[in-house]
């Protein structure tokens, strides 16, 4: 019987159709599959063909340890897939040690894009034992599909209070964003705080000042406080970094002063590329006045502005091409009701949010977080039928991440 020869097309069609585990053990079949596997071409796409059919969210568990004399919180981040937790199982996920971020000496993922996760450690230093103290922060990049992970880079090192706030701790105010620069393939971290905006570029591992950026963003002080970490984060989408602001305005808002109306918002928009900025305005004709700040989100690669309105809907609105804000089309207005939220019994406690995770493939299930449940929202609207997820560990689903497996390197 002649020996078959599968073409080399067809090899690398069903081998970047399999999960990365299954690539990476076929790596030790022979040499030519070895250099398929580590090949850039093959490696951009199996990350394509993961993008398309085998979504993630990257879970944020959290294990508190706490008793009279110690307190420590052990975070986890662990890749769950998107279809299993859509059929809702009761479940509890194992914690593998490689996904643990002690062992990673990092204690937050401030972005996921292209399978790779930024990852982010913060410490003090004093130059004395009683002096004033320091607050120095860097970053490394995680593949938790490969388990490989880079060096830390990035260090920054600012002071831990700032007379802006007047001696508060500036490590609440001093926010990063993750993003992917598609004219040179790198990857890079915009930090921004009070009149000021860095980008730094993984790989020349240099921080540059933006300069004239004309707005910085804002935050609404007791969310901060409260760390919820979709305050104004920053989200990525083809090539650029975006938040919300007001024009002509303070740097942060207090529970003492009326939230805008939506019309005041603007969208920044950072492009990475080269380094400029554009205005972006909100949908137009709205005049409500959203009972929290609004937020903004990327579902299916469209930009997403939300907000609560009159304690009873959370709405969200889509910009259906990316940097034409006429395109922008209500996705949804949800009932509190259809939610099950009884906002009367928590609107005294520290503010309500709710985030959009994800879509669904078929784009009729989303996927809501929120700061007081233990479980995140599965929200058919369609049907109009809402569940709760069921998983049993403690996650911190306003701190979830979207993710793909993949193959790329982390430099």
């Amino acid at each position: 019987m002649s020996r078959v020869v599968l073409p080399d097309e067809l090899i690398s069609e069903v081998l970047s159709s399999l999960p990365v585990k299954s690539i990476l053990r076929f790596k030790c079949v022979c040499k030519p599959w070895e250099f398929l596997v580590s090949d850039p071409f093959f490696i951009e796409k199996q990350r394509q063909q993961s993008q398309k059919r085998n979504m993630h969210l990257a879970l944020i568990l959290c294990r508190t340890t706490c008793d009279s004399y110690y307190y420590d919180r052990d975070c986890s981040v662990v890749p769950f897939p998107l279809n299993n937790l859509l059929h809702n199982p009761s479940i509890t996920i194992t914690v593998l040690p490689h996904y643990r971020l002690n062992y990673k000496h990092c204690f937050r993922v401030i972005g996921s894009i292209n399978g790779l996760l930024c990852l982010f450690n913060s410490y003090l230093t004093a130059s004395a034992p009683y002096g004033p103290r320091d607050r120095n922060t860097s970053f490394r990049l995680w593949n938790p599909a490969t388990k490989k992970i880079s060096q830390f880079v990035g260090k920054i090192t600012h002071p831990e209070s700032h007379p802006y706030f007047g001696g508060e701790t500036l490590s609440n105010y001093l926010r990063f964003a993750f993003g992917y620069d598609k004219s040179t393939y790198t990857y890079k971290v915009v930090a921004f705080c009070p009149n000021q905006v860095k980008i730094f570029t993984f790989g020349d591992n240099v921080w540059k000042n933006i300069q004239c950026f004309p707005i910085v963003p804002f935050y609404h002080v007791t969310l901060v406080r409260h760390r919820h970490q979709r305050v104004n984060e920053g989200v990525y989408l083809n090539g650029t970094v975006n938040w919300l602001a007001i024009p002509n305005s303070e740097y942060f808002w207090s529970d003492d002063e009326d939230i805008p109306k939506i019309d005041q918002f603007v969208i920044v928009l950072l492009d990475l590329a080269t380094e400029t900025y554009l205005q972006l305005l909100p949908p137009s004709g709205l005049d409500e006045v959203p009972s929290i700040l609004p937020t903004i989100a990327v579902l299916r690669d469209c930009l997403c502005f939300s907000y609560h309105i009159e304690s009873t809907h959370f709405v969200i609105w889509m910009m259906m091409e990316f940097g034409d804000q006429k395109s922008w089309t209500q996705f949804l207005k949800i009932s509190y009701d259809d939610l099950q939220i009884d906002y009367d019994s928590i609107r005294y406690n520290y503010p309500y949010m709710m985030y959009p995770l994800c879509l669904s493939e078929d784009g009729e299930t989303i996927i809501l977080a929120n700061s007081h449940e233990e479980q995140a929202f599965l929200y058919n609207w369609r049907d109009n039928r809402v569940e709760k997820t069921r998983i049993t560990n403690n996650v911190l689903w306003m701190f979830s991440q979207n993710y793909i497996e993949s193959l790329v390197t982390t430099g």
